[in-house]
């Protein structure tokens, strides 16, 4: 069956073909009750469980109707310095749908750090929806890791409510998967709340990837900031659409959207779209994407001092990425993820 998934919040023309995505999906096939694994210290916060027989949809527009749900609350005041790790391995054709809700109470700070990675060559499909509150004076970083094959499908939605003095950000980290859509909403509802979401990714052989954010400013003196780092190579495609919002009341805020693309191969595409929408005059607002070729100069730099083509692109491109991957907060995930990226760039 066809989908028409992850529409823009606001389109643009059709000729642009970039307002949503067409998507060939068999939902309900398979469906498989996956146990993740969670490890860290787990005596200061509260995970609760269950399996959901009601709907579940997001912004990618699609709807399930069986779901497990993870609820994780970090109690006030309470402060974890080591990130809490959630990871699921699929295998066997394995279908998981999944709703993660992140409670951050006043004043506390976690970071979780999630992956979701293939075991064989089998087709997997992962939908998650991840819900996040945070509440005043708290701080998050979550991390989502995919390394599915490139047989896979990866869906995640993300929604994000940040109060006064808050401060999340997340990182997506997109390996792996023949189709990965992503979709994420951010809300800055009271003064003083900020938001970070940075991305990378590497596209390859015929691989669609999908990317559609909505950052909105709300309330006065609130920041928003997007960032996007990526490859393609073969015949592998990529649509981005980044919108920032301000709405009337949101004085003296700040809004960034950047994404620039790598373009490795002659026959890669890659379709990015900006937005900026703006109903308040007293706000800073900054976009731009970048698509091309690796940049001649530093290629001819490195080349020069002895490496192929190929290991000084791997060298340019790893360098884009690092100032995203140096803000995990876990030295092996990071070492872990250079070592990747250097395979697939390879």
């Amino acid at each position: 069956m066809k989908y028409r998934l992850n529409a823009l919040p606001v389109k643009t023309t059709n000729g642009f073909h970039i307002n949503d995505v067409e998507i060939d999906l068999d939902i309900e096939k398979y469906h498989y009750e996956h146990e993740g694994v969670i490890k860290g210290d787990l005596s200061k916060v509260m995970i609760e469980k269950s399996m959901k027989e009601e709907s579940l949809s997001s912004k990618i527009g699609l709807s399930v109707k069986k779901y497990c749900n993870i609820k994780i609350t970090i109690p006030k005041n309470v402060q974890m310095n080591q990130p809490i790790f959630l990871t699921y391995d699929f295998c066997k054709e394995d279908v998981f749908y999944s709703k993660i809700q992140f409670v951050y109470e006043e004043n506390a700070s976690c970071d979780f750090i999630l992956s979701y990675q293939s075991q064989d060559q089998m087709k997997h499909f992962n939908y998650l929806v991840e819900n996040v509150i945070s509440h005043k004076n708290s701080k998050g970083n979550i991390t989502v890791i995919n390394t599915l094959n490139s047989h896979s499908m990866m869906f995640y939605a993300l929604e994000n409510d940040v109060l006064e003095k808050a401060s999340i950000t997340h990182t997506i980290i997109d390996l792996g998967g023949k189709v990965r859509l992503y979709n994420a909403s951010s809300y800055l509802k009271e003064k003083d709340a900020s938001n970070s979401l940075h991305t990378i990714y590497i596209g390859q052989k015929n691989e669609l990837l999908d990317f559609n954010y909505y950052l909105k400013n709300l309330a006065s003196n609130t920041q928003n900031q997007m960032r996007v780092e990526g490859a393609l190579e073969d015949k592998s495609q990529k649509n981005f659409r980044g919108t920032i919002d301000f709405i009337k009341g949101c004085s003296h805020s700040v809004g960034e959207e950047n994404e620039n693309c790598v373009l490795l191969s002659d026959t890669c595409m890659s379709r990015s779209l900006p937005q900026m929408l703006c109903e308040e005059e007293d706000v800073i607002g900054i976009h731009g994407v970048s698509s091309g070729k690796v940049d001649e100069e530093k290629l001819f730099y490195l080349m020069s001092r002895g490496f192929s083509q190929k290991e000084a692109e791997k060298f340019i491109i790893l360098g884009n990425f690092m100032s995203i991957i140096n803000e995990i907060p876990s030295n092996d995930v990071r070492e872990s993820l250079v070592h990747r990226i250097e395979d697939l760039l390879s």
